[in-house]
């Protein structure tokens, strides 16, 4: 028996609806710029925008992008071009909201949103990856972070969430953005030993 086009149809519409709802609750870490922009409109391009992603760049050396949501900024950092956000910082835009500290409740949203099919959240302790800190010194500048409202979750992939210092900033790091922090610093290092003169 031949099926009719007006009893498929309403199938494939189903079928496109139901795959359009399952990428909108995928993780938006690790989306690529495209993506992003399906999911929080155009990036901002003006030159304010410009400006802060040179000065205060989220990474140094990846492509940065900023979008507005709902007032919000996210600004999201890419290693490659069409690559993935491998760095997203979420924070209120003044005026939106009378607090501009991220409460509880809006940061288990984004961690709800953020994880992706198989994946969960758990708290871990704050730690400082750009601490120069080492042993003891560490461990009481992250004891004392903690302190002042700072908080951290690692994703069951890697991935790590943390609520900055003063609670206004919650930033998301898949390990790549670690990784090339890490090999940059690395670089910078045996840039400054072999620029010393030998004396």
């Amino acid at each position: 028996m031949k099926a009719e086009p007006y009893i498929l149809a309403p199938l494939f519409v189903a079928a496109f609806l139901l795959a359009a709802s399952t990428h909108q609750s995928s993780a938006r870490l690790g989306e690529t710029t495209i993506q992003c922009a399906d999911r929080y409109g155009p990036a901002k391009l003006d030159q304010a925008t410009a400006v802060v992603e040179k000065m205060s760049p989220l990474l140094q050396g990846a492509i940065e992008r900023t979008f507005v949501y709902n007032g919000w900024q996210i600004r999201a950092a890419f290693l490659e071009l069409d690559g993935a956000a491998v760095r997203i910082q979420y924070q209120k835009l003044p005026g939106a909201s009378p607090n501009l500290a991220i409460q509880d409740f809006e940061y288990s949203a984004i961690l709800a949103g953020e994880a992706s099919s198989g994946t969960a959240w758990r708290p871990v302790a704050f730690e400082d990856p750009n601490s120069p800190a080492h042993g003891y010194q560490k461990a009481i500048g992250d004891m004392l972070m903690n302190g002042v409202g700072a908080k951290a979750w690692q994703r069951s992939d890697g991935a790590i969430a943390r609520l900055l210092p003063g609670g206004m900033i919650l930033q998301l790091d898949l390990p790549a953005a670690l990784a090339y922090e890490q090999q940059l610093k690395v670089q910078r290092e045996q840039n400054a030993r072999a620029s010393v003169p030998q004396f």
